[in-house]
């Protein structure tokens, strides 16, 4: 009977620490907990975890009766399911990255409800999952599909409206009418804004033309965002919604603005720890894996060259036992710049295990990457780092492969790469070995 391969040391402890890396993902629970937008996350329709917000958006007393939902289908109504479904299989096969739309959701009463919902794939404790955004947008969608033609009327609605709202005319941008919510988040009173333009306001002028170039040939643009400025200069991003209109007579253009600053922060807040090792400021291994798989579509698509520098520190259990972990902690560090020091800023490190490292070398042959891996050898080498008096000298141990027609995905790529650092570390460590030389 042929016996299965033994596998390198480093791909064994990269597979035993898989689950361990991603257990501390999803460390920002606190953060999350009070956010304004509502936050659900399931797997195959099945929820793992929702906030207090989403919860109270769907009439629920408290998260732990979404989480009681043996699915979450009966969140939304029978019509859209097919394409919820649909959605959801294409960001789980990584056909979308994310996807933004507005969508109607269905409290426990029964009451159907508008919804701007952000939807992401995510890992959630070493199974695939989807991370859901949302925040009600009624009020908004009632404005939009108000048909009134009676201007009084329609002001006094617009007036009252918890939205920011603004019309300007369509020829020139002049603002003609705004209402209270405009006012503040603006920064500026009535009389000052009822002599502005629409793009005063905008810090791009020609995002302020795309929307009205998409207004001219559509009539009516939702979910755009944009970054505008108040008239104290505060810059925000805003998600716009315009609608072509008439108003006194003239042609116009009716505004409402949302301005999501804080969720925008949040979600890179968000996509930062997720994507991020917490320690050294690199990508984590899920994160890495990710880049690398674009990088294998894209070195296939152009014909480009790709290869890969896996990198072990030598002896980094001594250091530890030797001066403790906090300065095993401040070694890695500095691996991490040294080896930053030596790459193009279209390299990718990511760190992926303990002292375990990777680089991507885009457009890059075997023997270029083998000198770039040299060169890390050397300068680490070089670099020593001072503690408590003492100099600490570090060596790594470096293995570099490239990616070949046969390979069916990174694994394949990354698998001789770790072969090429077994045989480094074989070879004495403190060296560089390729895959196959």
């Amino acid at each position: 009977m042929k016996k299965k391969p033994t596998p390198t040391p480093s791909a064994e402890r990269r597979r035993l620490g898989r689950r361990e890396d991603d257990v501390g993902l999803p460390n920002f629970r606190d953060m999350i907990e009070n956010a304004v937008q509502g936050i659900l996350v399931h797997s195959n329709f099945k929820p793992l975890y929702a906030n207090a917000s989403f919860a109270k958006l769907y009439g629920y007393k408290a998260p732990e009766e979404i989480l009681d939902l043996p699915l979450i289908r009966s969140l939304y109504p029978l019509d859209i399911w097919p394409e919820v479904e649909e959605d959801y299989d294409a960001l789980i096969r990584g056909k979308k990255m994310s996807q933004i739309s507005r969508t109607r959701g269905v409290r426990c009463d029964g009451k159907e409800i508008w919804l701007s919902t952000t939807r992401r794939a995510i890992d959630w404790h070493g199974q695939p999952a989807v991370q859901i955004s949302t925040f009600d947008i009624g009020a908004q969608v009632a404005l939009e599909q108000v048909l009134l033609g009676n201007e009084q009327v329609l002001r006094s609605l617009l007036e009252t409206l918890p939205v920011p709202v603004y019309i300007s005319r369509r020829y020139d941008g002049r603002i003609i009418f705004v209402n209270r919510k405009s006012c503040l988040l603006l920064q500026q009173s009535a009389g000052p804004l009822l002599k502005a333009h629409a793009q005063d306001f905008f810090v791009d002028p020609h995002e302020q033309e795309k929307i009205y170039k998409l207004v001219d040939s559509v009539h009516d643009v939702r979910e755009i965002e944009a970054q505008l400025r108040t008239a104290q200069g505060r810059v925000f991003t805003a998600e716009i919604a315009a609608i072509l209109m008439e108003y006194a007579g003239e042609s116009a253009i009716l505004f409402s603005m949302n301005d999501i600053s804080e969720r925008k922060k949040l979600e890179a807040e968000l996509f930062y720890q997720a994507n991020t090792d917490s320690l050294t400021g690199l990508s984590n291994r899920r994160h890495f894996m990710f880049q690398a798989e674009q990088e294998v579509r894209r070195a296939r698509r152009f014909g480009r060259d790709l290869s890969v520098i896996m990198m072990d520190l030598d002896h980094f259990k001594k250091i530890n036992d030797s001066f403790g972990h906090a300065t095993g902690d401040a070694v890695l560090e500095m691996l991490t710049r040294a080896g930053l020091e030596s790459l193009r800023e279209s390299d990718i490190m990511g760190r992926i295990g303990g002292e375990e490292f990777a680089i991507l070398l885009p457009e890059t042959e075997l023997g270029a990457a083998k000198e770039v891996a040299e060169r890390i050898l050397v300068h680490i080498a070089e670099t020593p780092m001072k503690v408590a008096g003492k100099e600490i000298h570090c060596t790594t141990s470096l293995g570099v492969a490239n990616l070949k027609p046969k390979d069916n995905s990174i694994d394949d790529l990354l698998h001789r790469s770790d072969q090429a650092l077994y045989r480094a570390k074989n070879a004495g460590r403190n060296c560089v070995k390729t895959h196959g030389r």
